[in-house]
């Protein structure tokens, strides 16, 4: 008796062999494995295409930028652009640590993220994204030649480049006295700027607070080769500092834009920017430390995927401070192999109308997480026991492919 073979529905290595044909109205067929096949919608096998070698190179880190098309990768510990019509390649960037970089495009700008910091990348030039915080400037006490009055005075500065400020110096109290003989109105402070290494840094802002007062404000801005500044009235003070207490924002293995903010991950702990500051951290408050290893970072609409080492969890919020913690599959997602899908790819009822929606690979198949949280394991019952070290997950046309290593 002849069996008939189409339409293929699929793999499937969970049901007994006797359940791999269902019968009814629409008949369909199940096999244990398809390998180096293709399979329609319409359950017809073609031979998967085969692949063609461009380059003897070793490129890793492949990605392709929405801005501009630009292509990036990693070559021999350096951060490269390939030409993908030649694939020759120019340098950006040398001495990066080639096991992971992620990307992501923030108001027309390229983020890029290696472990050893975070980069932007304008179309011509690349960039380091953050500003390391000063050192604290040196600062003596005159007692003539300014308008200071006998008190007590805090004095601290931030770096420059092109209009992006850094963090703030740690302050300097200075204490200016006059000789009981002199006008008392006669004090000033001479501020010795320390030597900046930096060379994309233009100028250095000074801040200084009013006689015995605790609100730094801002003096002058001055470009970044001045040596030394005299502070001889506090009458005209500027706006407040802004970026008191923060510190340069971490790189890590994951990187996402969410909410206004860029957030990078490692080990267990994610890490957030500031609001529309992404080169600054707040160390205090701007983190979320996971239970267990994190695997893959996903920002959706109202939340993040976060991948662990045997379930994933949806944090749910608007504000690193109110994060809601919640678990949502049990099953162990492969390390890496999560990307975010467009509404074109999964369809409008699955996205539930968002504009992102989070896919991985698990130990029974892809599943989709949805932009308000909630989990469509899309092979549950059909696939088990898929196991890798690591995985990248690609999209061609509207098939979903994933290397896994």
């Amino acid at each position: 008796m002849a069996m008939k073979l189409m339409p293929i529905a699929g793999m499937n290595n969970v049901s007994p062999d006797d359940a791999l044909q269902r019968g009814g109205d629409a008949p369909k067929l199940f096999v244990r494995e398809a390998l180096n096949v293709d399979i329609s919608e319409t359950g017809r096998i073609s031979l998967r295409k085969g692949e063609v070698k461009v380059s003897e190179l070793k490129f890793k880190n492949i990605w392709q930028s929405p801005l501009h098309h630009d292509v990036f990768a990693t070559l021999n510990q350096q951060l490269v652009r390939i030409n993908p019509s030649t694939w020759s390649y120019d340098v950006l960037l040398d001495g990066v640590d080639d096991s992971i970089v992620c990307y992501e495009v923030v108001n027309n700008i390229v983020f890029i993220s290696t472990m050893q910091g975070i980069y932007c990348y304008n179309g011509v030039l690349l960039m380091p994204l953050t500003i390391d915080t000063p050192a604290s400037p040196r600062v003596v006490a005159n007692d003539q030649g300014g308008s200071l009055g006998t008190g007590d005075y805090i004095v601290a500065i931030s770096y420059v480049r092109n209009g992006m400020e850094s963090a703030l110096s740690e302050n300097v109290h200075c204490n200016v006295s006059i000789d009981g003989q002199g006008d008392p109105l006669q004090g000033s402070m001479t501020i010795t700027l320390p030597y900046c290494l930096d060379g994309t840094v233009t100028g250095v802002n000074i801040y200084v607070t009013s006689r015995n007062g605790a609100e730094l404000k801002k003096f002058g801005t001055y470009p970044i080769s001045t040596l030394s500044v005299v502070i001889d009235q506090c009458e005209k003070l500027g706006r407040a500092v802004q970026f008191n207490n923060l510190s340069p924002m971490l790189s890590g293995k994951f990187m996402q834009y969410w909410q206004g903010r860029i957030l990078t991950a490692d080990k267990n702990i994610i890490r957030f920017s500031q609001a529309m500051a992404y080169h600054l951290h707040d160390e205090r408050h701007d983190f979320v430390m996971m239970p267990q290893r994190i695997t893959f970072v996903l920002a959706v609409d109202a939340g993040i995927w976060v991948g662990q080492v045997d379930h994933v969890v949806f944090l749910s919020g608007s504000q690193p401070s109110e994060m809601a913690f919640i678990r949502k599959t049990a099953h162990a997602p492969i390390h890496s192999s999560a990307i975010i899908v467009d509404t074109d790819t999964v369809g409008g009822d699955i996205s539930q109308g968002g504009g992102k929606t989070a896919l991985w690979l698990s130990e029974n198949g892809y599943v989709l997480g949805t932009s308000t949280g909630q989990v469509i394991e899309l092979h549950a019952g059909t696939l088990k026991g898929i196991t890798a070290k690591s995985g990248r997950s690609v999209r061609l046309g509207r098939r979903i492919v994933t290397l896994v290593t």
